[in-house]
């Protein structure tokens, strides 16, 4: 699964069964100058002044002709891309585009990162004698266990029971400036596995992978949830809007408070998932009590 996946959650979520009109390219892109390019249906709502979206380029339509539409490209702070494949789909004027789905996804995982979830990493070096500390990533939210590999054995692990993370050292000597001092002292030339706690990353397009973010998949579900919580504050969604609909819906119809309920749903069925998902990350990974020491 791809970035692409949560952005069209977070639109489901958004539009509620709402469908946008659509339609899809006759013939690739292939430069970020193009400026006209043929459509395979009607134009129908593509209309000069409509804005249109391809992957997570706006783009404002100056005129139509025909199959044959005009634009201005990267509109409204969206990048133009270098290209876009033929029969990609076209969205007419989106209620919410894709690059501020993808930009409130990201956000949303980054205040995951900062509400107690994480992802685990691992880090290796070759223990020296001559050698205490050692540079670790900069993203070391926490330090979960130290280990070794046995000479004896490369299927034996044992603990290095004595460490202590250090943060703003000299990065002449810690190029990241974190490092992870060893009190306990393995044999000189072990090799020695550090797992540590560290933020989800973000995405940088829609092709990018979900497991690049380092979530778990049971967790999946949250960045959309998010994100839709995040977009719903500037626009409500569509099942609540009195335009979206046709017939146009009746104010009566939409009470007010109904975009707050909605909002206050999605924050508590969040905020549950992520206290589940605390719970899970603290069955994988126990505090470790035989830790760490200066």
């Amino acid at each position: 699964m791809t970035a692409q996946t949560w952005i069209d959650r977070t639109r489901d979520l958004l539009l509620s069964g709402t469908v946008e009109s659509l339609n899809r390219l006759d013939g690739a892109i292939s430069a970020a100058d193009t400026a006209t390019f043929a459509v395979e249906f009607s134009t129908g709502p593509i209309t000069a002044g409509s804005i249109i979206e391809i992957g997570t380029e706006l783009m404002y339509v100056t005129s139509v002709s025909g199959q044959n539409v005009t634009v201005m490209r990267g509109y409204a702070s969206s990048a133009a891309a270098d290209s876009h494949i033929d029969d990609s789909i076209i969205r007419s004027n989106p209620q919410y585009p894709a690059h501020m789905i993808l930009d409130a996804l990201n956000d949303d995982l980054n205040d995951l990162s900062a509400k107690g979830l994480y992802q685990v990493k691992t880090a290796t070096f070759t223990y020296s004698a001559a050698t205490q500390g050692y540079n670790l990533a900069s993203d070391v939210l926490a330090v979960h266990r130290v280990t070794f590999t046995d000479e004896s054995s490369d299927k034996s692990e044992p603990e290095v029971r004595r460490w202590s993370l250090r943060r703003n050292r000299d990065t002449s000597t810690f190029a990241s400036g974190v490092a992870l001092v060893l009190a306990d002292t393995p044999t000189s030339g072990q090799t020695v596995r550090v797992e540590y706690k560290a933020p989800f990353a973000t995405l940088s397009a829609t092709t990018t992978a979900l497991t690049d973010t380092g979530l778990h998949t049971e967790a999946y579900d949250l960045p959309p949830v998010g994100a839709a919580m995040v977009l719903m504050t500037f626009k409500p969604i569509a099942r609540e809007s009195i335009t979206t609909q046709a017939p146009i819906r009746r104010s009566e119809e939409v009470p007010p408070g109904a975009i707050s309920a909605s909002i206050r749903d999605l924050r508590f069925r969040r905020q549950e998932r992520i206290e589940a998902e605390k719970a899970r990350l603290s069955q994988l990974y126990p505090t470790q009590w035989l830790r760490s020491g200066e």
